[in-house]
């Protein structure tokens, strides 16, 4: 857990790694932990309110809902890398923040590849919905058990059914990330839903022109996001990511302008830390799809096998050679016999295969 392995005069760089899974590293920013000191802090009731309360319930209560809406932001994040490595791309961090995660991923420059990875993260959600759904169901015995209205997504649509605090709890993951699903399905970029926008426009408008369409209506969205949370008591997090989101759409349409007046005066431009922009007109190799990979894994674990039974054949024919050449062939046994017969159909076949193709 260090701070060296990244610059910091960038703010996005205060993190500290705190795992490594599937290949990824996992970061948690350094206002994420301050964020949970605060949560708890007001969460303990003033002196003056007469309320009964413990420590041990706030820190249940408090780091028992964040656990699990970081556990499910998490799920979210590794569904997007691996929807990016499923298209041949690349993924390899997660950062953990307070306005949500943040994965670094390099999809391939075309528009399936970054319409996959931008999907793959939503329908984490819609799984994770779809299981909680079935276990409420189960273990309340009626379809209203299950929280269908998402302006009340913690409260069955017959709330007499809840009973129990495992019950709560179930209902708290399929709160979050029923909230997380929906609103990551606005189509504001940089949200999902305004990165599969971009995804759909691309091939239709073009890369530069769909992300001109992308980030316009991005920026509107934070415009609305942040008209919202003024009417909202914890406006924190809704301000946040309205000020992020205006922020990366305003970057973009800036480094797109950029791009347009460098092709101009014939001058190429890197971007290495966001979307790589080219033409899509021009030709570009298809990444191997998760079939492929497949058959190419396949093949070679086949090949791998073959050349091990190779290797065992080789061995076991020199240590039959070594016993002729000690004992004489008489003190071969049947098994010995037949290793000796089989190199020796072997080496006729290589011999006449040689001699056909000199002939030849």
């Amino acid at each position: 857990m260090a701070f060296r392995d990244k610059p910091l005069d960038n703010p996005i760089n205060w993190s500290f790694r705190v795992g490594r899974l599937f290949r990824i590293n996992l970061r948690v920013h350094v206002i994420f932990v301050l964020c949970v000191a605060v949560l708890i802090w007001r969460a303990i009731p003033p002196e003056d309110s007469g309320t009964t309360w413990s420590f041990g319930r706030v820190l249940v209560n408090v780091l028992g809902g964040y656990a699990i809406l970081f556990l499910i932001v998490l799920l979210h994040e590794f569904g997007h890398c691996f929807g990016c490595r499923h298209t041949g791309g690349e993924a390899d961090e997660i950062l953990m923040w307070p306005l949500g995660g943040l994965a670094s991923v390099s999809p391939p420059p075309q528009p399936r590849a970054h319409l996959i990875t931008a999907v793959a993260g939503p329908l984490v959600n819609l799984l994770i919905c779809v299981i909680c759904s079935v276990l409420l169901i189960l273990w309340m015995g009626s379809l209203g058990a299950v929280p269908w209205n998402p302006f009340h997504p913690f409260t069955p649509v017959t709330p007499a059914l809840l009973t129990t605090t495992g019950q709560y709890w179930l209902l708290t993951v399929y709160g979050l990330s029923y909230l997380l699903l929906m609103f990551n399905l606005l189509p504001v970029f940089p949200l999902d839903g305004g990165r599969i926008l971009q995804a759909w426009l691309w091939p239709r408008k073009g890369f530069g022109r769909s992300m001109e369409i992308a980030t316009g209506t991005g920026m509107v969205g934070a415009i609305g996001i942040f008209v919202v949370g003024v009417f909202l008591e914890d406006r924190w997090l809704l301000f946040g990511i309205a000020a992020f989101g205006y922020y990366t759409c305003w970057q973009a349409r800036r480094m797109i302008r950029e791009q347009s007046e460098y092709a101009a005066a014939g001058v190429g431009m890197d971007f290495s830390q966001g979307y790589s922009f080219f033409d899509p007109s021009g030709e570009e190799e298809r990444p191997p799809g998760f079939f492929e990979r497949r058959r190419h894994r396949r093949a070679q674990r086949q090949a791998q096998r073959a050349r091990r039974r190779r290797e065992q054949h080789q061995k076991a024919v020199e240590e039959v050679l070594r016993k002729v050449s000690i004992t004489g062939v008489d003190s071969l046994t049947l098994r010995e016999r037949h290793i000796l017969e089989e190199e020796t159909k072997r080496q006729r076949n290589l011999n006449a295969g040689s001699r056909n193709a000199s002939n030849s």
